[in-house]
């Protein structure tokens, strides 16, 4: 095979590869763009790293298949250079004979290697090369527009503004709010920052044209309203050390402090508590429970509970990190220690005494110190009870959501002193809704879907019933309704809440 043959076939195959990278750089170019623009567009979850791979992938496969299918043999190629250079077949002779011998076949070589040696090597040229540039050229407008295209994920997305504008209802009953925990019997302490954070609440609603900045507002302050509210109530503290300390008296004790079902300080309620507690102390519940053959009552029972008591109580109320003079700590202090009249005296001399006589001293105790129990937990009743109002009623006028209540955490987990967690076998007391104050839970126990029969459209149950007490509390400040018929609503709407916060135990 002549020398000059092998020349342009050497230039053959460059521009074959040529060609072949050229298609391969196009197609691996447009896979690139479509794939970015596809991830930026969010259809494909790959990350764009993968763009890379992707084109060299396309380049190898596309660039290799036309290298592959592009090439020709000698035969052809010699077709194809009689055909460009017009040499009469020349040089396929030559290559058809390649492997014969002969004087005139050497001649004829000879010959056509004359021929193509005075042929420039540049004469062969890549055939329609400006199509290829081309096609390179607009291969890259795809990756480019990848590059250009901004991601979606990054896109924040159009946020519908939804006008505002505080009503006249929702001024009047925020006004009324306002007057009414001014009024209140809260400590001055909370009472004055509670009103201050319901007053710019109300100056920020009145410029407030848009519904998301109502809600920030209201939220900033139901925030506010309930960092006061915590802070204007220890009895949860106190509770919770007391239940914590798994003495089985500080226990019933701390279910005695509780005042989770009430509305409003209640005396008579707490004084039967008392007594019924003071039964737990003389073993009066056990008297007919035959499980354990001795039966221990009376004042051996008295002794036992006092001295378990009296050997934690320190430890106990330390625990609820509080003030010394806290009005709970205190009054619990002054109900072991007082002289006479607390439990300390009572102990030291139950074994000189009879049954009978450290039975009268126990109730003489409590006679001495249940006022002062009383009116501590009253106060913190009060004070947490307005923060709590406040708030139920901003959820009524704005149809927002509560933040959590504070609770003892045996209230909020429904256990009893027997070890029960079972929110069914609750005191009644600790059922009952809390119409504010320390009481049960006020957050919604289920977020399922309802249609609104006002809107027809879908809404949390939890809003819904929000709402709808806000309209019942408006109706009932006015004179539609008998006094009977108006606590039968209250009562409704009781069992309304109290059903979220059994869904929630459950």
């Amino acid at each position: 095979m002549g020398e000059s043959f092998l020349k342009f076939k050497k230039r053959r195959n460059f521009i074959r590869t040529v060609r072949a990278f050229m298609i391969g750089a196009s197609t691996g170019f447009v896979a690139s763009g479509v794939w970015l623009i596809l991830y930026k567009l969010a259809v494909i979850e790959f990350h764009p790293i993968t763009t890379l791979f992707v084109g060299l992938a396309a380049l190898l496969l596309f660039g290799g298949l036309t290298f592959l299918f592009t090439g020709k043999r000698d035969e052809a190629f010699a077709r194809e250079l009689d055909h460009t250079f017009m040499l009469k077949a020349r040089v396929q002779t030559m290559v058809a004979y390649r492997e014969e011998e002969g004087e005139m076949l050497e001649i004829q070589r000879a010959d056509t290697e004359d021929a193509l040696s005075r042929i420039p090597l540049k004469s062969y040229k890549f055939k329609k090369l400006w199509i290829y540039v081309t096609a390179l050229v607009l291969s890259v407008i795809p990756l480019v527009s990848g590059f250009v295209v901004k991601d979606v994920r990054d896109i924040p997305p159009v946020v519908e503004v939804t006008p505002f504008e505080l009503s006249a209802l929702q001024e009047n009953g925020l006004t009324e709010l306002i007057r009414h925990v001014e009024n209140s019997g809260v400590e001055e302490e909370f009472k004055t920052p509670m009103a201050e954070e319901l007053k710019t609440l109300l100056a920020t609603l009145r410029v407030t044209h848009t519904q998301d900045d109502m809600l920030r507002a209201v939220q900033s302050c139901m925030t506010g309203l309930c960092e006061i509210t915590y802070e204007s109530s220890t009895e949860t503290e106190v509770l919770n050390a007391l239940w914590a300390s798994d003495n089985l008296y500080f226990k019933h004790l701390a279910v005695t402090l509780d005042t989770s079902s009430w509305s409003a300080p209640d005396w008579g309620d707490f004084a039967e508590r008392i007594i019924k507690y003071e039964g737990v102390l003389m073993g009066d519940d056990r008297k007919n429970d035959a499980s354990d053959g001795e039966i221990a009552a009376g004042k051996s029972t008295l002794k036992s509970a006092l001295e378990g008591m009296s050997r934690k109580l320190d430890m106990t109320l330390e625990d609820a990190s509080l003030p010394e003079d806290d009005e709970i700590i205190l009054a619990i202090n002054d109900l072991f220690n007082r002289n006479p009249g607390g439990f300390a005296p009572l102990l030291a001399g139950i074994d000189y005494i009879d049954e009978a006589t450290a039975r009268e001293q126990l109730t003489l105790c409590f006679n001495l110190n249940s006022e002062n129990l009383y009116n501590a937990i009253s106060l913190n009743k009060i004070n947490a009870g307005e923060g709590e109002y406040a708030m139920l009623r901003l959820s009524a006028l704005f149809i927002v959501p509560l933040p959590e209540f504070e609770r003892p955490d045996f209230v909020k987990n429904g256990e009893t002193v027997g070890g029960d967690s079972s929110n069914g076998n609750r005191d009644e007391n600790n059922n009952s809704n809390s119409n504010g104050g320390v009481g049960t839970g006020a957050t919604y126990g289920s977020n399922d879907i309802v249609l609104d029969p006002l809107t027809g459209e879908p809404i949390e149950y939890g809003k819904l019933l929000a709402k709808y007490y806000g309209i019942m509390y408006e109706r009932l400040e006015g004179d539609s309704y008998t006094e009977a018929q108006k606590e039968a609503i209250r009562k409704y709407f009781s069992l309304l809440y109290s059903s979220t916060q059994k869904q929630e135990g459950n």
